[in-house]
């Protein structure tokens, strides 16, 4: 278990969200706040990865795309140890 110091203003709204009646605690408002917090960050993620796959999608419509065949591939790594 962890500990956090919350400034007075963090520490009045949890309280008047649990005097609410919305939460049993303060710890348990802050997690639901932490909770949600990482629920967007994986959201924003996922969004990420999405548009660079749209990205990579629209280049092989286009097209734009590099057969890999061995000889590539030496190219790649000769290159990459310059």
């Amino acid at each position: 278990m962890s500990r956090i110091d919350l400034n007075k203003p963090y520490v009045d709204f949890l309280q008047s969200q649990v005097k609410a009646g919305l939460f049993r605690s303060i710890t348990s408002a802050a997690e639901d706040a932490i909770r949600r917090q990482m629920l967007e960050y994986e959201k924003l993620r996922i969004q990420s990865v999405l548009a660079e796959i749209k990205i990579g999608e629209e280049d092989i419509m286009s097209g734009n795309i590099e057969n890999y065949d061995k000889a590539f591939l030496s190219n790649i790594m000769r290159e990459s140890k310059q």
